[in-house]
């Protein structure tokens, strides 16, 4: 099987995860962990996180800042070992380990993300510790567009370049727009590219959704020397789903009633199939 069809399978499967977990618990933030789940895809099944140390102090650490679109994070811990995938099917339910935003007591999750600003500091933090004790793990840090409109996002920016934190590799989800409306109606964050350039970054820019694109960025930016890398990764909010894709209203909800006729019809997967893992 060539990597681009393995990828495109990959990423079929954990869709269809994230609307197994959505038809159970009926809520959540769909969209957003609709946009970035290609990236993921090629974090964990392209090579570039080192799937061998997962349970090891040296592992490569992946920490999800946009905290809300956890669904995406939890589909792929599950795929690749960290906790049995029938877990999914717990997601928001009481006593869950699998909440609306990630939670060190799971297996897979680095930090408590879901204050926006925050992940991207505590990131910038673990590189910072990796070299300080000389360990050659990367840290990879994955925020919204949104959220950058945080201050504190710019103050790890500017301590992570000073610093040469080249073990670094921030991706941003650009898929704009925020809870309620577009990215640039309440607080327009472009140019993007030339901030984090003028900040001291390596920026590279990518069809988030393109296997290839993001293989290739990714593999350069572990490379780095120097500097830490930004990327710039466009992105569908609700990628997948037509009734879904940029649309501001699917933020914070899930499919319901008919809606979910059309998901099996656009997924092409039964009802009975979102009952179960």
């Amino acid at each position: 099987m060539n990597r681009e069809k393995f990828f495109n399978e990959v990423s079929r499967e954990l869709r269809i995860n994230i609307l197994q977990m959505f038809y159970q618990s009926k809520t959540g933030h769909l969209a957003p962990a609709l946009s970035c789940i290609d990236i993921f895809v090629v974090l964990y099944f392209g090579g570039i996180v080192n799937k061998d140390n997962i349970f090891n102090e040296n592992r490569d650490r992946v920490i999800l800042s946009k905290g809300h679109a956890c669904a995406a994070l939890y589909a792929v811990l599950a795929k690749i070992g960290y906790f049995p995938q029938k877990e999914l099917l717990t997601f928001y339910k009481k006593n869950t380990r699998l909440g609306g935003h990630p939670n060190v007591v799971l297996p897979g999750i680095e930090t408590a993300t879901g204050s926006l600003g925050h992940g991207i500091c505590f990131a910038t933090g673990v590189a910072k510790a990796a070299k300080i004790d000389k360990k050659d793990y990367k840290t990879y840090a994955i925020i919204g567009d949104g959220e950058m409109q945080e201050g504190s996002v710019w103050e790890a920016a500017m301590f992570a370049a000073n610093h040469h934190l080249d073990n670094l590799i921030v991706i941003l989800d650009r898929n704009g727009l925020q809870a309620s409306t577009e990215v640039n109606k309440i607080a327009n964050i472009e140019p993007v590219r030339e901030k984090w350039n003028a900040f001291g970054w390596n920026v590279e820019e990518v069809n988030g959704h393109n296997f290839e694109e993001l293989q290739v960025v990714l593999e350069r930016a572990k490379r780095g020397k120097q500097k830490p890398t930004f990327i710039i990764a466009n992105t569908i909010k609700g990628k997948g789903l037509s009734f879904v894709e940029n649309n501001p209203e699917w933020h914070s909800r899930a499919p319901k009633g008919e809606e979910w006729e059309q998901v099996c019809t656009e997924l092409g997967i039964t009802m009975r199939e979102l009952e179960s893992i």
